[in-house]
């Protein structure tokens, strides 16, 4: 989910009436520019990064031909405040990524952000475009994200036009609207991959790493917080139809995720309390706060809180038969920790400086769509939360344990 502010926000309330229409003021091609720079013969090479000759490839540390090998060419969809302010630096970083083509609804924004990554303004691009992109050569994926009720429309259009698509996370505003995604994929034979960067963060894998090997015995409970102060309106994270939930569609994913991925199971119960306080406004269409349970098929129980209004906090500890694992915090964009414990140990980690976690979700991105490999977050990832959000929606109005 992105969080739509300042100028953003006015993007966003434009983009409610999108849909495949070209919005007031998109943008559109400079007939007089020239042809996107990147992603030409050079990045095609497939001699690049390979042994310089056949000696060389006997020792110990080949010499290689120098040059940049092939990358996965990308289409930036939605210039809100996660594009500019985390995914664009992130993709600098990136080995196997470059962006060939900027799409936005605001041609100013766009063509002001194209100069700065030595784009043609012709590579500024509207929505209704993105249908017409399968003779584009220049474009191989497309990365979504723009406010979570039009995911459907871009990921279809994209997938439709023959193009990869990562997603952010949720998948979509409703549980049909990414099933008609994951459907697509299949049906254009494309990669599909929703955007759960924890699976590719160093310290999150390594505690998963522990807990599958048991280093500290059978894992019992999950306490998992994601909280924060949304901030006011207006906001498309406070507007239902954009949004299509509250904090549980923004941040309480984090933690159904990131519990699944942890203990590699999926639940087969939940129960959950929601409520609001009656004298925020900010909260007349969406949740502010949210409880749920989650219990597993191993017996483990997943006790977790997602709040709009509350502290910045992001944690979770998983307790074990002898000890436990956990992460304070655990799905912030850097500074991450982690921490386990046992009767005669407690050690602390720390993210390696040099992990960027979008640059690292990017490159397993491109390298599976290189080597047409399946990607480890599908779209089938992010459907199985929708469901499972849609599950807990309903044990929260009903009161009742419901079974999945």
């Amino acid at each position: 989910m992105v969080a739509a502010t300042g100028g953003v926000a006015a993007m966003v309330a434009s983009g409610r009436a999108l849909g495949a229409q070209q919005a007031p003021g998109a943008a559109k091609p400079d007939k007089k520019a020239a042809p996107a720079r990147g992603g030409g013969e050079g990045a095609k090479n497939p001699a690049v990064g390979k042994p310089v000759s056949v000696t060389a490839a006997a020792s110990e540390k080949p010499t290689l031909v120098p040059g940049n090998p092939k990358k996965m060419r990308l289409a930036l969809v939605g210039l809100g405040k996660l594009m500019v302010g985390e995914i664009l630096p992130a993709i600098k970083l990136c080995s196997l990524c470059e962006v060939t083509a900027l799409v936005t609804a605001n041609a100013d924004k766009g063509r002001a952000i194209a100069d700065t990554l030595g784009l043609d303004h012709s590579r500024v691009m509207d929505y209704a475009r993105i249908s017409e992109m399968r003779s584009d050569e220049t474009i191989d994926g497309l990365y979504i994200a723009t406010p979570n009720a039009l995911h459907a429309r871009d990921t279809i259009a994209g997938l439709k036009a023959g193009k990869h698509v990562l997603c952010e996370k949720p998948l979509a505003s409703t549980v049909l609207d990414a099933e008609m995604m994951v459907n697509a994929a299949k049906e254009h034979g494309r990669q599909l991959m929703t955007a759960y960067r924890v699976h590719y963060e160093p310290l999150n894998k390594e505690m998963k790493k522990m807990i599958k090997e048991r280093k500290y015995g059978k894992p019992m409970f999950v306490a998992f917080d994601a909280t924060l102060e949304v901030g006011k309106k207006p906001q498309y994270r406070l507007d239902a139809k954009l949004a299509g939930g509250g904090s549980l569609f923004d941040i309480g994913i984090y933690a159904l995720n990131t519990t699944r991925f942890l203990l590699g199971e999926e639940p087969v119960e939940v129960s959950a309390m929601q409520w609001n306080d009656p004298e925020d406004k900010r909260f007349d269409e969406v949740e502010q706060n949210i409880a749920f349970q989650l219990r597993f098929p191993s017996g483990c129980v997943a006790n977790c809180t997602s709040s709009y209004g509350a502290a910045r906090v992001s944690r979770y500890r998983v307790i074990c038969q002898k000890g436990w694992v956990g992460m304070e915090p655990a799905t912030e964009y850097r500074g991450l920790k982690a921490e386990h414990c046992g009767d005669e140990e407690r050690v602390m980690l720390k993210e390696p400086e040099t992990v960027n976690q979008f640059a690292a979700q990017f490159d397993a991105f491109a390298k599976c769509v290189l080597e047409n490999t399946p990607v480890e977050t599908p779209g089938e990832e992010g459907l199985k939360d929708m469901r499972l959000m849609m599950k807990i929606y309903e044990a929260a109005a009903s009161g009742r344990v419901v079974k999945v």
